[in-house]
């Protein structure tokens, strides 16, 4: 991920305060445990001994953990009032918490909210309706934008233009990690997520696991997140899962003040 292109700056910015954003973002996107100095430096683009600095100066706030061992980095524990913080400043995920639970309960699924911010969706909530099975997905995990059900949901719901965007640019994920987005195919269902007010993945992204995803919208009636339910339901269940989170979607929608 080349975290140099998620800000195109519109007034006057900090270098420093954006390199270390940058640092603290790639951070935060990557799930392996071999992040050195080298690997963070080159992803990011800034040269080491500047990243070194930046760095240690975010160890010394607890933003960033250095082992001494390794020689790797990792987010630190200062970063986690300031996500819980920022998650219970959403308001739409504070009204939303007890039906999401109970969609979660009543489909024996799990239930995902998550936030669009630039080509990324954050994970802000994670409800389990089944003790037995449960996907590997963290609160606070991201995912791009174009990953999946909760892709074609969100990004079927955007204008023609902001659609074409992201269609044009690289890489794109709706049907998994190393497979080409099939233009037409992906037009279609772009079509039936608008009349039907949900995406589905159909075991594309995990084996065994299906997903329906909805859009939500704010006052601006603009796509801002999205609703995930997945599960092992069968794919005949699909249409009425679907109709499911389509109508969580509206409601979370309509509370974050969109007239749809």
């Amino acid at each position: 991920m080349d975290q140099k292109k998620r800000i195109t700056p519109a007034r006057p910015l900090s270098p420093a305060v954006s390199q270390a954003a940058q640092l603290l973002l790639y951070l935060g996107s990557q799930p392996g445990t071999d992040m050195t100095l080298t690997r963070i430096c080159e992803a990011v683009g800034i040269h080491k001994s500047k990243g070194y600095s930046i760095l240690n100066s975010l160890s010394e706030y607890g933003f960033v953990v250095r082992d001494e061992i390794s020689k790797t980095y990792s987010l630190g524990p200062a970063v986690i009032p300031l996500g819980a913080r920022a998650i219970d400043n959403l308001d739409i995920h504070a009204a939303a918490r007890g039906h999401l639970q109970a969609l979660a309960d009543e489909t024996a699924g799990t239930v995902l909210l998550g936030i669009v911010s630039n080509d990324r969706f954050y994970v802000v909530g994670k409800y389990d309706g089944n003790a037995m099975v449960s996907l590997t997905i963290r609160q606070n995990q991201c995912f791009h934008i174009t990953h999946g059900a909760h892709g074609k949901a969100i990004v079927a719901a955007m204008d023609d233009e902001t659609r074409e965007k992201i269609l044009t640019s690289q890489p794109l994920h709706f049907y998994g990690e190393n497979t080409r987005a099939d233009r037409a195919r992906l037009e279609a269902e772009f079509v039936r997520c608008r009349e039907n007010g949900y995406a589905v993945d159909n075991e594309s992204m995990t084996p065994g696991i299906r997903a329906v995803a909805a859009p939500v919208f704010d006052h601006k009636n603009t796509v801002f997140a999205g609703v995930v339910l997945a599960g092992m339901f069968g794919q005949d269940e699909i249409p009425a899962m679907g109709e499911k989170v389509a109508a969580m979607g509206r409601w979370i929608s309509r509370q974050a003040g969109a007239s749809i």
